[in-house]
């Protein structure tokens, strides 16, 4: 049915049955009557059958007179005869309007807390913060001041920068911008400068504070160093922040074990194919290799998720390759000792370090036999370690 005849439904349809000699006349002057009627029919000679509203039937009476034209019901249909046929039913009538009222009045109360915009601040600090204002799930939207809420919002979330409140329909939407780093940071009118690594004090630059400590002792971890107070000449302490910068010595080791014997892989050319199944992460393959064979594997995977069980089904290829036997000399391993722990000097040490300097490198053997040498690569490094701390 279309959209037009379901809006026609709501006003309540009836099928007439015009009976006479003056039929073509009949639609015509219920045209000139402005009496929609549709979908019409002759069903026999003198006897036509069409639909129209039925507020419009009393409007046939002058049209019956004039046409000497008979005129009836033969079906009705639409949501006002509904309510008209169960006129005596109040309980379901009273059922029906109770269940609407409710559904508008309930569009009228906060269903929905949508929150946005927060890293820091957890939902349940806003949640908290939002009951206090009075403003929970259920809340009528009758009496609600939206810039009271953010005044309390802001007042109650310290890390908050801005806060914006909208209620849309039964939503109330609470978007926040939390502060920035230095905005955390610039709250703190008073603090101190502790140690972030531990290591042997090389210099201290206070800017403003007072040194608890000096230049040769080791600190820990975590340990203030520049005290945000100062002390006057009568005594008196004064809270400030401290600033200014600790450089401490620190050493890092590189320890690796080597072996004067090392292989080469001469591959073969020969390569071999199978496929598997990989579910929760055990491989079993189809056609197994010999294990007297060495190869190298290239697997190619598809994954599916099967009721929580992760299911791969691989393409494996093997490269076979044979291993050619040779040695190092003590030299060639720390070479090989040196590239290792530049490597790892610079992927793993230096990027944690502030302001860095290398002071000495040393290469420390602790174990040698005939087959392998252990030995440490010893780096002393002079950083920066100092952050501020506010009270």
């Amino acid at each position: 049915m279309k959209f037009n005849d379901e809006i026609k439904n709501l006003y309540g349809i009836v099928e007439v049955e015009i009976e006479g000699f003056f039929t073509e006349r009949y639609i015509n002057l219920c045209r000139i009557n402005n009496i929609c009627v549709w979908d019409i029919v002759t069903k026999s000679s003198g006897i036509i059958c069409f639909k129209m509203f039925a507020k419009d039937f009393k409007k046939l009476r002058n049209i019956n007179k004039k046409t000497k034209c008979k005129a009836r019901i033969i079906k009705k249909k639409g949501l006002y005869f509904n309510f008209f046929k169960y006129r005596k039913r109040r309980f379901v009538i009273i059922l029906i309007l109770l269940f609407l009222f409710f559904c508008i009045i309930s569009t009228k109360f906060i269903w929905r807390i949508n929150i946005t915009g927060n890293n820091r601040i957890s939902n349940d600090q806003v949640m908290c913060a939002l009951n206090d204002c009075g403003v929970h799930v259920g809340k009528s939207v009758f009496g609600l001041n939206t810039r009271n809420i953010v005044k309390n919002l802001r007042a109650n979330l310290e890390d908050a920068t801005w806060v914006g409140v909208d209620i849309d329909g039964i939503t109330l939407n609470v978007e926040i911008v939390e502060k920035t780093t230095a905005q955390m940071e610039a709250k703190y009118q008073n603090g101190d400068i502790l140690t972030s690594k531990a290591g042997v004090i090389t210099k201290i630059v206070a800017e403003n504070g007072t040194p608890i400590s000096n230049v040769g002792d080791y600190i820990e971890k975590d340990r203030i160093v520049i005290e945000g107070k100062i002390y006057t000449r009568t005594n008196e302490v004064l809270d400030v922040e401290a600033k200014g910068s600790i450089f401490v010595e620190n050493e890092y080791v590189y320890s690796n074990t080597y072996s004067y014997k090392q292989f080469n892989k001469n591959y073969t050319g020969k390569e071999k194919y199978s496929i598997g199944v990989d579910i929760n992460n055990k491989e079993n393959y189809i056609n197994y290799l010999d294990k007297s064979l060495k190869y190298d594997i290239i697997k190619n995977s598809s994954d599916i998720n099967l009721f929580g069980n992760n299911i791969s089904f691989c393409f494996y290829k093997f490269l076979l390759y044979d291993l050619e036997e040779y040695y190092l000399s003590r030299e060639d391993i720390l070479d090989m000792a040196k590239k290792d722990a530049t490597r790892f000097l610079n992927d793993e040490i230096l990027p944690n370090c502030k302001n860095a300097v290398i002071l000495s490198e040393d290469i420390v053997v602790t174990a040698e036999d005939e087959e392998t040498i252990s030995l440490n690569v010893v780096y002393k490094i002079n950083e920066e370690v100092g952050y501020f701390k506010g009270r």
